[in-house]
């Protein structure tokens, strides 16, 4: 398919909301408690609605495994139970060093080193070192610009939210500067692997996408019905998330597992701990809703990664990520998180957002370069002489 990286950052923008609307829905389920919520909706985000969508979305998908190598599908799962890891370290980092200050390091260093480690070190190719290939053309450059740039306005957007909570005295009551920032540390590098799961399994998605035709004893034409026609490049990626998004559940089940069986909580599974305003039913509507956000954002994920282009398509990790950042300070916003917030924090979100708005346009731009560059110059048909033959 012809790349379009304008297209392409607008489906990663699509999915970057859909992420950063994720949570919104929890904040009508206050009588679960956190485990009880957690299990809920991962189990539809990570097994229900990835397996649903393969189904829908992959021609003959079952077929589709059978021919691919068993260890993408072990190595796509393995390194989303790392990443399932990695989320679990992101929620008990918060209790240290609060939301803002645990999402600007968890989700910078993700966005570094699920960008740029791939390029040096590939999950199906070994140690590649397609680093320096990379970024030293103009195209690269500009993209490795506005990579930096990216993570530039993700630190300013995580310092806002510190003095935030600094002026506004929202800390977390637990702060523990020694205990929290190791903890985001390890989650922005086992968050980073949930790249490494999807590159683990791109021979799935290759798989999908390939049309078979089928064999034939005598010579008779093949006609257009009798093709096999594979999965569209856009949606490709949905045949490798039943693997992906499985194993960062495991990690969830395990943890949620504990906390159930320590707090005596799964009773709750059956009915609610005190009457309320609103029914199991619902509380299990919201955690579908939470899900389907959650799933949405890598659905669209894929259809812009589709159209980020052969060559630098690894940018899709960076953009995905400081999107993130952008409409998740977004909703803090819907929801009036920064009311109590003197000028000065308010100033340095501005200004993180607005960087962040300007290294998306730059890696964008370098994309687009890429593109021009590297598709084939388009012939021009010469006409043909016209001979006239007399007798």
């Amino acid at each position: 398919m012809q790349a379009n990286p304008f297209l392409g950052v607008g489906l990663h923008a699509v999915g970057a909301f859909s992420a950063a609307s994720c949570y919104t829905p929890q904040k009508q389920t206050r009588l679960w408690a956190w485990e009880i919520y957690w299990i809920s909706q991962a189990t539809f985000a990570w097994v229900i609605l990835p397996i649903v969508f393969a189904f829908l979305t992959i021609p003959n998908y079952l077929d589709v495994l059978a021919k691919c190598p068993p260890e993408a599908m072990r190595n796509s799962f393995l390194l989303g139970v790392l990443y399932g890891v990695g989320g679990l370290s992101f929620g008990l980092g918060i209790r240290y060093i609060g939301f803002s200050l645990n999402y600007a390091i968890a989700i910078g260093i993700s966005a570094l080193l699920g960008t740029l480690v791939p390029l040096i070190w590939d999950p199906n190719k070994g140690w590649t070192w397609e680093i320096a290939e990379k970024f030293n053309t103009t195209p690269g450059q500009v993209i490795l610009a506005g990579i930096i740039v990216s993570v530039g306005g993700i630190a300013l957007c995580g310092w806002a939210g510190a003095l935030r909570e600094k002026s506004g005295g929202s800390g977390p009551s637990q702060f523990s500067f020694q205990r929290g920032v190791p903890l985001a540390i390890l989650a922005g590098v086992l968050s980073s692997v949930f790249n490494f799961a999807l590159i683990a399994g791109e021979p799935i998605a290759k798989a999908a996408v390939a049309a078979d035709a089928p064999i034939k004893e005598d010579d008779a034409p093949i006609k257009e019905d009798d093709i096999e026609h594979g999965a569209s490049d856009l949606l490709a990626m949905n045949a490798i998330y039943p693997f992906s998004h499985g194993g960062a559940w495991v990690a969830s089940f395990v943890w949620c597992a504990y906390l159930i069986g320590r707090n005596g909580t799964k009773s709750q599974f059956v009915r609610l701990p005190e009457n309320g305003n609103r029914s199991l039913g619902f509380y299990y509507l919201m955690a579908l809703l939470s899900g389907a956000f959650w799933y949405f954002q890598f659905f669209f994920y894929g259809m812009g990664h589709a159209n980020m282009g052969e060559k630098y398509g690894f940018t899709s990790w960076a953009l995905h990520m400081a999107m993130l950042i952008l409409f998740s300070n977004f909703y803090g916003y819907l929801f009036r998180e920064w009311e109590g917030a003197t000028t000065i924090p308010k100033k340095v979100l501005h200004a993180g957002m607005a960087v962040i708005v300007a290294s998306t346009l730059i890696i964008t731009y370098g994309n687009y370069l890429g593109e021009q560059k590297s598709s084939p110059p388009v012939e021009k048909e010469v006409p043909h002489e016209t001979v006239r033959l007399d007798r």
